[in-house]
């Protein structure tokens, strides 16, 4: 026996000399392809030489590459899963209507979501880890139909609460799997680039999305839009199950080997495979264990200080997003608000313009994508945060004043509201900054293996602002009875973050410098 486990352990370790020479060889080759100015060698007896300069621009030049064989397929994905998101939005203040919510009552509709989806992180990080990718892009898009199902049958706001906690489970699933194949496919030099194609796709899914909402709803009423919309999902999650593949390594085998609705077949052929064993004592590790590895995990992130700024400053601004563009800008924009303190008079807008309205704030955030990676990556995450920050608190405080002028014209495109056309613009540039650059400095400041951790943890701070956002959002605007002043309240506390982030980043940079 002992010479048998001699043996099967040099058959081991052979098989890792082997697949090293071979990863060696290939890395090999293809910096031999990204090297400019390479020397012919005519001699057949000798492999091509490189210069210490020549193998550093190699280097740079494959680390800045984005592979987007990987991503465009997921980016379609998102283009499905944006459009659907994008039909709902126009249609949201016209259920809550609907349903004769009150703004407190809608704010808590708005926040029960990120309940649940700060709820599901944590779970979500450790079963992406252990189970792969391509699972979660699938089998999350199923629960998020069945939530939005659900909505469309909702009766009172307690159902659609717990509708959109459903939802939020699945959205948690669905954006730790999306964001760990992007960080798995990605470097610090391209990874902002490499996120930009998501965004780009997600927000022009949201462009069309709206304009179609709106039109559905005046057209086939609210519950057949949301049925439409459940269906959509179930398609977008067809598409990644053909279309995407797995980026965590071995993991189209820790798949069949590991999730409970794979054959028996499956599991029993893959148990010769040696070289799983450390997957595999990865996966004894129980839930309540991996709980309180991943609670020590986030308490050294956030006693990084470089860490700890990014996950705090991701917190306001999803609180800012929560209530300003979730909660008050559709009511400000259906109801109005109030002529009470002469703050936003509304615009009392339908379905279609509301979905309008929505559709160009998206139309800037796909033209603005590419613009905002490329910042990021040159002048630095923290510039663009700083940037993103400033544009979107200005511009929340700006809204409510544009809307007190009123519409002009017919419809919410016409040229003659350049005011409100061009304040939601910068809106959305901002919002585009700062999507973009959060993640892309969290993904830079921690290393592989604690890369998942601190982008859940980003997440749930983001969540935390969410469910904080929209509650206070909807209380602070029954108890001030105006929509348009608890926004300019919410833009002017998120100036103040922005501008304690960027004093925070500054005395970093300096303190590293030296």
């Amino acid at each position: 026996d002992t010479s048998t486990d001699e043996e099967d352990e040099k058959l081991r370790l052979h098989r890792i000399r082997q697949c090293a020479k071979a990863d060696a060889t290939s890395i090999f080759q293809l910096i031999l392809e990204n090297a400019e100015d390479l020397p012919v060698n005519n001699s057949t007896a000798s492999a091509p030489t490189l210069t210490k300069d020549q193998f550093q621009q190699s280097i740079q030049t494959l680390a800045k590459k984005v592979q987007y064989s990987t991503i465009l397929p997921l980016a379609t994905s998102m283009l499905l899963v944006g459009s659907s998101v994008g039909v709902i939005s126009p249609i949201m203040p016209f259920l809550a209507d609907k349903l004769d919510l009150t703004t407190t009552l809608y704010g808590i509709v708005v926040s029960s979501f990120a309940l649940s989806k700060m709820l599901g992180n944590v779970p979500s990080a450790i079963l992406v880890e252990r189970h792969g990718r391509k699972p979660y892009l699938v089998h999350s898009l199923w629960a998020v139909g069945l939530g939005v199902a659900g909505m469309g049958l909702a009766t009172d706001w307690m159902q659609l609460s717990v509708c959109r906690m459903i939802i939020g489970l699945g959205v948690a699933s669905l954006t730790t799997a999306s964001t760990l194949t992007v960080a798995d496919s990605s470097t610090p030099l391209s990874r902002a680039r490499t996120f930009s194609p998501l965004m780009g796709a997600f927000a022009a899914g949201m462009a069309i999305g709206p304009a179609i909402g709106g039109i559905l709803c005046d057209t086939w009423g609210i519950q057949n839009t949301f049925f439409a919309v459940s269906s959509s999902y179930c398609v977008a999650s067809i598409w990644n199950h053909f279309g995407v593949n797995e980026t965590k390594r071995h993991g189209e085998l820790w798949e069949k080997k590991t999730l409970p609705w794979h054959s028996p077949d499956a599991i029993e052929a893959l148990t010769s495979l040696s070289e799983r064993s450390s997957n595999e004592n990865t996966e004894s590790v129980s839930i309540p264990n991996a709980v309180k590895d991943t609670t020590e995990q986030w308490t050294r992130l956030l006693a990084d200080k470089h860490v700890r700024p990014i996950v705090i400053m991701n917190g306001f601004y999803m609180s800012t997003f929560a209530a300003a563009q979730l909660t008050l800008l559709p009511l400000l924009l259906t109801s109005g608000g109030t002529t009470a303190t002469g703050t936003a008079t509304g615009l009392a807008l339908s379905a279609t313009s509301m979905g309008q309205v929505y559709m160009w704030m998206s139309i800037n955030q796909v033209l603005s994508n590419p613009i905002a990676g490329q910042l990021a990556d040159r002048s630095g995450k923290s510039a663009a945060i700083v940037a993103g920050g400033t544009l979107t608190s200005l511009a929340v405080a700006s809204v409510p004043l544009v809307c007190s002028y009123g519409l002009i014209g017919d419809s919410v495109l016409d040229w003659a509201n350049w005011p409100m056309l061009a304040t939601l613009s910068f809106w959305s540039l901002g919002g585009t900054l700062l999507a973009t650059a959060h993640v892309a400095a969290v993904s830079d400041e921690v290393n592989d293996s604690s890369r998942s951790q601190a982008i859940a943890l980003l997440r749930t701070s983001g969540d935390v602002g969410y469910l904080c956002g929209a509650a206070c959002a909807g209380i602070s605007a029954d108890l001030v009875g105006d929509v348009g002043l608890a926004m300019q309240a919410g833009g002017a506390v998120f100036l103040g973050a922005t501008t304690w982030f960027g004093f925070k980043s500054a005395a970093l940079n300096k303190l590293y410098k030296r």
